[in-house]
């Protein structure tokens, strides 16, 4: 059974889902739970808080996933240029279904927890590549967040025309970084 935390997370993520954030409310999640508003406080300073955990949370089973279709392709340069794929083709129908959505107010809550769940897989390709001699990199860190900047950018070109093709153009970016 999961700790009271998680039942909040959970039952947060279901009302959100069903009423959209201005709607859901922490009082509802206590009555569903059939616990305290204080013990609700006690575990999340608020409801933007219990946002942000929802949010990590499905960024980091997003990268599980991401990671686990990635594995086959056989080299880091490939699995790269797949997590470029995959993120952008996420991004792009994400916005076109969430245009008007009441998230944009909490987007950087968003932005932040998929680039730091997309920056662990950066990191381990980088830095795998490296090792077997597949990337020229002098500094595997700056390199990463340089990668991760480059596809923050990418996305955020997403939100003003959901039809333009970055990605071949971060692609190409993030193959000079590597040693092109």
């Amino acid at each position: 059974m999961p700790d009271t935390r998680e039942q909040i997370a959970n039952s947060f993520e279901r009302h959100l889902e069903h009423f959209g954030f201005r709607k859901t409310a922490v009082a509802d999640i206590a009555k569903e739970l059939r616990i305290s508003k204080k013990t609700i406080y006690v575990h999340y300073e608020s409801k933007n808080e219990i946002l942000k955990y929802v949010v990590e949370r499905r960024a980091e089973e997003e990268k599980r996933r991401i990671a686990s279709a990635l594995e086959q392709l056989p080299t880091y340069r490939a699995r790269l240029e797949g997590l470029i794929g995959i993120v952008f083709g996420f991004v792009r129908d994400w916005w076109r279904q969430n245009s008007e959505s009441e998230f944009l107010e909490r987007l950087e809550i968003s932005e932040r927890a998929f680039l730091d769940a997309y920056t662990g897989l950066i990191r381990e390709y980088v830095t795998e590549g490296v090792s077997s001699g597949e990337f020229e990199v002098s500094d595997i860190e700056t390199t990463v967040r340089l990668i991760g900047g480059l596809i923050l950018a990418g996305t955020r070109m997403l939100l003003e025309d959901t039809e333009i093709e970055v990605e071949p153009h971060v692609a190409r970016a993030v193959d000079c970084l590597l040693g092109c």
